[in-house]
Formats: C-alpha cells, structure tokens, sequence
C-alpha cells in the first residue's frame, strides 16, 4: 500500500469528514467480512478481519478513524462473546481473547500512526522533490526562452497550419523591422519574408515533419515606412515542432549574413579582377615547394604556356636550355642570402612551341626554424614588351643611320655650291665660269629642295596633314611627267626603260601631282638600284574597277628580311661607302603614304638580292569623265617689264639674288632689308608687287603685310617666302592679306607664273 503513490496521494488528500466517513465503511465491511467468517471457522477468530482493518484505517484515515474501527471490533467482540452484552458472564477464553483484543488495538494504532507519518513523510518528499524538479523546469524553460530571444540569429516559433506565430526574438524584430507579431499568422505579418517558396516550405515541414533549409535566401526588408526597402541575405532552418506524434508548428532559426554574403561577393570579385588583370598582364603567381620539387601556379599560368596546371608542376622542360644554368643559379644565390631574384630568360609554349621571353622574380620563404622551405614568385610574359624593345632599337639604329645619310647627302650638294660660289668671287673669273657656276648652283640647289621636300612630304604624310587637290584625269598623264623626271637619269645610267600602256583610258579621282610623285619616287627608286645597262618595265593597265601600275627593275633585288618592312620610313638596304644610289629612305614611305591616301595599296615583290624587285600599285577606276582644261600659256617676257617689285627680306645676300633673278626677267627691282624702311618705301612709291620675307626682326612680314594692305589696299600684290610650311603658316599668311605664300627656296618658274597672273584668287603654293 505504502508503495502506491497515487493511492498514498490520494488518500492524503482526504478530508477529515471524508477519512471518517470511510473509516464507517471501512468498519461495516470488517463487520460483513468477519460474520461471514463467522458462518466458516464459528467464530474461532473473531478479531482476524478487524486487527489488519485497524491498522489500515489508523495508517489511512488516522487515530481518530482507527479508533471507530477499533469501537466497532470491539462491540462485536462483546455482542460475540458476552451474553445479553454483559462481559462479567464471558467465561475464560472469551475474556482472554476480548482482552487481548483490547490492548493489541491500541498497538495496532500505534503501528498504522507508523506508518501514516512515513508515508506522509515519503509524500512530502515526493512533493518537495517534484516542486524541486518543476522549479528546475520553469527555470530552464525561463533560461531558454530567454536564450532564445537574446539568440544572434534570428527565431520564430509558429503554431497551426495557419503558422501563428507564438514567440520571436530581438533578432527576427530587428530583422523586419516590427515587434507586434505575436498572435498573427506568418503570412500576414511578415509577407517580405514568406514569399511563395518559403511558405510552401512551411506547409510541407508542418504536414510531414521534414526539415528543411537554405543558405544565401535574398529578401527585401523595410525598416520602416519612410524607407526604401533592403536587399538582406539570410541563411534559415525549419524545424517541425511535436506533441507524441503529432506536429504542433514549425520552429525558424536561421541568422542574417549580409555583411559576410557582401564581404565574400567583394572577395570573389577582388579575386576575379586580379584573375583578369594578371590575365591581361600574361602574369601568374606560383609558389615552389624545394621538398617536392613541385610548382603550383595559379590560373593564368595555362594560358601564358599553354598547359595544364597539372603539367606546369614541374616545368623545367619548358624554358630555354641555354637559360637554365643562368636562373639556376640566381635561385641558388638568393637560398644562401635568404633573399630573391629577378632574371628574364627564355621558354617555350607546350602547346605550339612558340618563343616566349618571361620575367621571373621570386622570393625566399622560411620556416620557423629560419630553414627555407619554398620560393614565391611571380612570372609575366614578356615577349610583346622584348620584340617592341627590339623593334625600338631597331628603329634607333635606322634613325641614326637615316641621320648619317641626311648628313652625307646635304654635305653632297653643298660642296659644290661652295665651291661655285668660291669661283664666283675670284676677281678674274669669266663669263663662261660664271654661267657654269650658277648651272652649278641651280642644280645642287634644286637637288637641296628635294632633299627637303622628301622630308616635308613624309612629315605631313605621317601626321595626316597633306591636303589633296582632287580631280578626274588619265593616270597615264601622270605617268608621262614621272617618266619625263626620271628619264635623264635613266639615260645617264643607259638604262632600257620600256612602257606598256593601256588599252582604255585610265581615268582617276586624285591629286594629279601626288601621283605623278608616286610614279616618280618608283622610277627613281628603280633607277638607283638597277645597275648601268639595266633595265625598267613600266605597266599599266585597267583591270575591272583597278587601275594597276607595275614598275619592275632588274636591278640589287630586296633582301627577305627587308621586305615586309620596306615601305617604313626610313628603311633602306645596305649600300656601301661610296653613296653611288643617294637618297633618305623615305621615298618609299611617301609612296606608301599617298597611295593610301587615294584609296590604293601599293605591294613589294622580289626573289631576293640579285633578283630585281617590282612595286604593284592598285588605285579604284573613277567612273567620272576626264575633265579636259587645257594648258596654260606663259605671257610674254615684256609682259614683266613694266611691273615694279619692292623685296623685302633681312638676309642681304637672299635679298639681293632673288632682286637680280627679277631683273634679269625685266622687273624693275627695289630692296629692302628692313620692315620699317620697307614700309615707308612703299607706301611712298606704291609698287606693284611686294615680295616680302616673314621672319623679319622687329615689325614681322605678317604684320608689315597687314599695313601694306591697309595702305595700298588691292593694288599691291603681296607674296610671302618664308622657311616656314606648315598649313597654319600659310593659313596665317593668307589671314593677314597676302596673295601668295611659298616656301624658301622659291622656284622661280612658280614665282614667275604668279607675277604673270597678277592678283586673283589667294593660292597656296607647296
């Protein structure tokens, strides 16, 4: 009995009427029980049923209980024993039993009292102990609620299939931004996180009991109603929540990681612009592990050698066998000197076994120890940097040789040109050494303007600078004045220079003069390196839309390596001493330049030194009809000689010669070698031409122009000569009100032609 708990607690509940009431019944049944007995052994054992009753009841109910129990074994006692109730008429045995009966009673109470007060004490235990254990309880629950909403990351505890939420924490509130969501469904309260997916996710977790969860979710969050909302990335977790079996709601944890999903997209894309910039740069980064004897390299590695990153493990066999032992031993130097290296040496691409030049700098990285355990390096590609330092020097050796040419073949024309002029001032000379003298001088200066010219032309044409003057004409008259030029020189040398011409009319839309100078620069270039007896073809022909010009020579012939480069400023084949060809080396770039500019190409051929060499030019076919002007006529000689020219220029000895070229012409000639004694002059004599320097000291030829022409007006002629030749020189020149603007030297058939035409449309000679 004092095993059973609920019992115990249940009768420890009793009420005291309630303990007595079941003490009656406790005491009737001992009486039914025991005169049921009494029918068996005859009442042998009268007491047998009521003793273990007493103690019960004393045990259950208490004393006072047990002594109604004890009364009521006690009156049975006597109605069994006593006759007429009178126990002095019970005989001995009788006696002796009720006696007995009378004092054991009371020790039976004493016994169940015993009782009753351990299993009291053993309840108040149990009390105590589940009171301890449910205090322990609350304060665990209370400890983990807590925990819970001072959690980092983020929780919601839902309920239902409805997802009710029943708690969240600081972090969920802070999350979306609100705190009133006890008591609400999850998606009403919160409809920027329960997006579709995630909602689906809680209706599955709450009917199956499956988990799930998801890292990196984006949501948009609004912190409240005045802000835009936030892009936050979370990572979450499901949790059915059970009762036995059953699934009650759905616990969500999961905690913002924003901050690491930007840091880590910050990294990636960190990672991948170097990824693309040592890609671009031909780098890669590698690290040498001296135990393996094994390389990592990163990415880019495979696309600067053309193998695979497995391969480049070891990728001694790639590098040039002649550059080993030099790295070899820079890598041994910086072991010793805990230190690093820098060498450039040679390698080979796996794939195509292409020469690559590589940069290798590496460093010395030691253990703890101070041991070296690995090296560090990078490694760029450098073969575009190594051929473009190549192609500079390359290109310095041809400057400087251009420049030792440029020397030679200005020295050439001036030696002569001294020497006339020498002759010229001895006091004895004659009149046929005098006109030999200036045919002298007339020449080399002449040679001395195309030398300039060449030079003028290859600047513009490099900077993009030269203007054409377009018309429709038969590129076979070009043709003709280039042969013409050429054709002494060709005669001089007894060359055989055969032409071939067109069966049509070549028309083209160009620069009349450009290419009769293309012609011209081929023939002479021809005529230079085809030696004396040789031989010229000229061809031209229309072909289709082309017009095609081929000028062969079977002269020297062009080197292999000097072909693709030929058309280069400055690019000529190796020619001894003696100079016997002459020219710059740009006649060939100005060929270039022009055919270009006139929508051609121009092509190289030759078999090599010895072989002769032959230039194709290809220029479009206009489909416009030749415009037929005809030439114009020179005027006669007098029709100078009543034309008075007032020249102007600071260099006496220039002043003075171009003064007698004008005389001997017929002008009447005046000189002056100053702005300001030039200007009173004519203002006071009023001439018809001025032929006026620029770089005159003090009032320049621009302004003294500008006075000339404000007092005269359009009577004067104005002509400017100037060293200066660049468009916005001459664009000056003619914004300050001269007619004509050339360029020192001045040829004197175009400054003839000029004072023949008079003043009309402003013109520009080159």
């Amino acid at each position: 009995m004092f095993r059973n708990r609920g019992l115990l607690r249940a009768i420890a509940a009793l009420s005291p009427g309630s303990r007595y009431a079941w003490a009656a019944v406790l005491a009737l049944s001992v009486l039914a029980v025991q005169t049921l007995l009494r029918t068996v052994d005859g009442g042998r054992v009268p007491f047998l049923v009521v003793n273990p009753a007493i103690v019960f009841a004393a045990a259950a109910f208490g004393s006072g209980p047990a002594l109604l129990v004890y009364f009521t074994g006690l009156l049975y006692g006597l109605h069994l024993f006593a006759p007429d109730a009178n126990p002095v008429l019970m005989d001995g045995p009788e006696r002796a039993a009720m006696l007995a009966y009378a004092a054991m009673g009371f020790v039976y109470i004493y016994l169940g009292h015993l009782g009753r007060v351990y299993a009291g004490r053993a309840l108040r235990a149990e009390r105590q102990l589940v009171a301890d254990r449910l205090a322990e309880s609350e304060a665990r629950r209370r400890y983990l609620h807590d925990l819970l909403l001072q959690a980092p990351g983020f929780v919601a505890v839902l309920r239902g299939p409805e997802h009710v939420i029943e708690l969240t924490n600081e972090a969920f509130d802070e999350l979306v931004g609100r705190s009133d969501l006890t008591g609400r469904e999850f998606g009403a309260a919160v409809p920027e996180l329960a997006g579709q997916a995630l909602m689906a996710h809680l209706d599955r977790a709450f009917r199956t009991g499956g988990r799930y969860s998801a890292r990196d979710t984006q949501v948009w969050v609004r912190l409240n109603a005045s802000e835009p909302a936030q892009l936050r990335y979370i990572d979450f977790a499901l949790q059915p929540t059970t009762a036995g079996a059953d699934v009650t709601g759905v616990f969500i944890a999961g905690v913002d990681v924003t901050a690491r999903k930007l840091a880590r997209d910050a990294l990636l894309l960190n990672e991948e612009r170097l990824e693309d910039g040592m890609q671009a740069a031909r780098m890669t980064v590698w690290d040498w592990d001296l135990a393996s004897d094994e390389m990592h390299f990163s990415d880019s590695a495979v696309a600067i050698f053309g193998a695979s990153l497995e391969a480049l493990r070891r990728p001694w066999h790639l590098l040039h066998p002649d550059d080993v032992a030099r790295l070899r031993l820079a890598q041994a130097r910086a072991l010793a000197e805990r230190g690093g290296y820098l060498e450039t040496v040679r390698a080979h691409r796996a794939d195509t076994g292409a020469e690559l030049w590589i940069e290798v700098r590496a460093r010395v990285l030691s253990g703890d120890d101070g041991v070296p355990r690995s090296f560090r390096g990078v490694t760029l590609d450098v073969t575009l940097r190594h051929v473009a330092e190549l192609a500079l020097r390359e290109a310095e050796r041809r400057k400087d040789e251009f420049l030792a040419m440029l020397a030679h073949e200005l020295r050439n024309p001036l030696a002569p040109i001294s020497a006339a002029a020498t002759m010229l001032q001895h006091p004895g000379v004659q009149s046929s050494q005098v006109e030999r003298a200036s045919a002298i001088i007339g020449r080399q200066a002449a040679h001395m303007v195309r030398l300039v010219d060449d030079l003028l032309d290859a600047a513009r044409i490099s900077r993009g600078k030269v203007e054409l003057r377009y018309e429709v004409f038969d590129f076979a008259a070009a043709v003709e004045d280039a042969i013409e030029q050429v054709r002494p020189l060709a005669e001089r040398k007894r060359q055989t220079l055969a032409v071939q011409w067109p069966g049509e009319v070549a028309l083209v839309d160009g620069d009349r003069a450009r290419l009769a100078q293309v012609v011209s620069n081929l023939l002479n270039n021809a005529a230079r390196y085809t030696p004396d007896g040789g031989r010229i073809d000229v061809m031209l022909e229309v072909s289709g839309p082309t017009i095609r010009l081929a000028v062969s020579d079977n002269g020297c012939g062009i080197a292999p390596a000097l072909l693709p480069g030929v058309f280069d400023l400055f690019t000529q084949g190796q020619r001894g001493r003696d100079r016997t060809q002459g020219g710059l080396g740009i006649g060939l770039a100005i060929v270039h330049g022009l055919v270009r500019m006139h929508g051609g190409r121009v092509r190289a051929h030759s078999n090599g030194p010895g072989q002769g060499a032959r230039f194709d030019v290809t220029l479009p076919l206009s489909r416009e009809k030749a415009a037929v002007t005809a030439a114009p006529t020179s005027s006669p000689r007098d029709a100078l000689a009543s034309l008075a020219v007032l020249v102007v220029d600071d260099n006496q000895d220039a002043a003075d010669t171009l003064a007698a070229l004008l005389g001997s012409a017929g002008l009447r000639c005046a000189v002056e070698y100053g702005s300001e004694a030039a200007l009173q002059r004519a203002l006071r004599e009023r001439p018809d031409v001025c032929v006026l320097d620029i770089g005159l000291p003090g009032l320049d030829g621009l302004e003294l122009a500008r006075r000339l022409r404000a007092g005269l007006g359009d009577a004067v002629l104005l002509i400017a000569q100037s060293g200066y030749g660049q468009s916005q020189d001459r664009a000056a020149g003619i914004a300050a009100g001269f007619d004509h603007y050339f360029v020192k030297p001045v040829e004197a058939d175009a400054l003839f032609g000029v004072l023949r035409q008079g003043r009309g449309t402003a013109a520009l000679p080159s």
